[in-house]
């Protein structure tokens, strides 16, 4: 699978993108079925579940690249992106 850039080109996808990927769509499902939860739409109840859901996104994408390199499933040249 690979994505189109700003030019219309299609560019590979690394595991990196993937792991980004998945923690985007994780922190957006976990902020919605928070909100849902809650049942509360005020301003500083959605604020503060939206910056959790993004505290909560970034802890998953550190913990699942730190436990891709614990079981060799992903390349040392991958750190940098």
């Amino acid at each position: 699978m690979a994505f189109i850039n700003q030019v219309g080109q299609r560019m590979p996808k690394s595991p990196s993108t993937s792991l980004k990927l998945g923690a985007v769509v994780f922190a957006v499902l976990w902020t919605l079925w928070m909100l849902s939860w809650s049942r509360s739409l005020d301003r500083g109840n959605v604020l503060m579940l939206s910056v959790g859901g993004v505290v909560v996104g970034s802890a998953w994408y550190c913990a699942m690249r730190w436990q891709f390199r614990r079981e060799g499933l992903s390349r040392e040249d991958d750190s940098a992106n």
